[in-house]
C-alpha cells in the first residue's frame, strides 16, 4: 500500500499481529532526506527508513503529520512515529537527543507539536528518544514495548543510509 507519493513503503502490516498492546502493528517507510540526524544539511542525499506504529484503528491521518515533518525538514531524526488514543508519539534517534542541548530539543518538540496541532482534529504530541521506557507509543509493558521496537530496528536497521543507486532497475 502507498501512504504517500513521497515515500516508498518497504513493509506494511494492515491489521494487528500478535497480542501486544491494543492491536499493534507496523509499517516501514523510506524517504529521501537532505539533513542528518541533527538537522544539518547533507552534502549528498541519503534515504531514511522509519517505522509507523499503528494501533487497532490504523489511523492514516498520521501521514499528514509525517508529510509535514518531511517538508519542514524535521523527519531525519525520526525512527518511530505513531498515534494512539488521539496522541502522537515521535521517537527519535538517541544520537540526536544526546547531541542536542535542551533549547534545540525544546524547539524540535515545539515544531512537532505545532504540526500535530494544525490537523483538523489536533493531537497532543510527545517527542522522546527511542530508548526512553515511559513513552506511550504502544499500550503495553515497557519491557515488551522496548523488545518490539528493538526487533523492528534489528530487522530493518532504521535510520539514514546511502541509497542503493540503480538497485531498483531490472538487470540488463
Amino acid at each position: 500500500m502507498s501512504y504517500s507519493n513521497f515515500f516508498q513503503t518497504l513493509y506494511d502490516e494492515l491489521r494487528p499481529v500478535g497480542n501486544l498492546g491494543r492491536g499493534t502493528h507496523y509499517s516501514v517507510l523510506r524517504a529521501p532526506i537532505w539533513h542528518d540526524d541533527w538537522l544539518n544539511p547533507l552534502p549528498q542525499g541519503l534515504v531514511l527508513d522509519f517505522a509507523i506504529i499503528w494501533d487497532e484503528d490504523h489511523d492514516e491521518r498520521v501521514m499528514q503529520v509525517i508529510n509535514a515533518l518531511y517538508f519542514g525538514g524535521l523527519l531525519s531524526p525520526v525512527r518511530f512515529i505513531g498515534e494512539r488514543k488521539g496522541s502522537l508519539s515521535v521517537l527519535v534517534s538517541e544520537r540526536t537527543v544526546d547531541a542536542w542541548d535542551e533549547a534545540k530539543l525544546r524547539n524540535y518538540r515545539e515544531a512537532v507539536l505545532s504540526i500535530s496541532q494544525a490537523l483538523d482534529d489536533p493531537w497532543p504530541a510527545t517527542v522522546d528518544p527511542v530508548s526512553r521506557r515511559d513513552h506511550s507509543i504502544i499500550h503495553a509493558g515497557a519491557d515488551d514495548v522496548a523488545t518490539y521496537l528493538k526487533n523492528i530496528n534489528l530487522l530493518w536497521q532504521l535510520g539514514p543510509k546511502a541509497p542503493q543507486l540503480g538497485a531498483d532497475r531490472a538487470p540488463s
